[in-house]
């Protein structure tokens, strides 16, 4: 370990590589807009927060980060913003 590297560093690399792939993912599907969706990644937990149209879109935004392959727990905070 370099001087200032802290053992947290690898945890966080891997949380921001995490996060990294679970956006583009949502981006990359045909069925959402991610546009407006966050991602956070901190020890067993993926926090998605933002909003999309249609409680499918939420739905579908948590299926996708809980499929991320590393068996995190979803908080699931996207509003769904419908206009009239």
């Amino acid at each position: 370990m370099r001087p200032g590297e802290h053992l947290n560093s690898g945890y966080e690399a891997r949380e921001a590589q995490l996060r990294d792939r679970i956006l583009e993912q949502l981006a990359r599907h045909g069925q959402l807009d991610a546009t407006k969706i966050g991602v956070v990644v901190r020890r067993s937990q993926i926090l998605l927060w933002g909003s999309v149209a249609s409680e499918f879109e939420r739905t579908l935004a948590g299926e996708i980060a809980a499929k991320s392959g590393d068996r995190l727990h979803v908080i699931n905070h996207i509003h769904v913003f419908q206009t009239h």
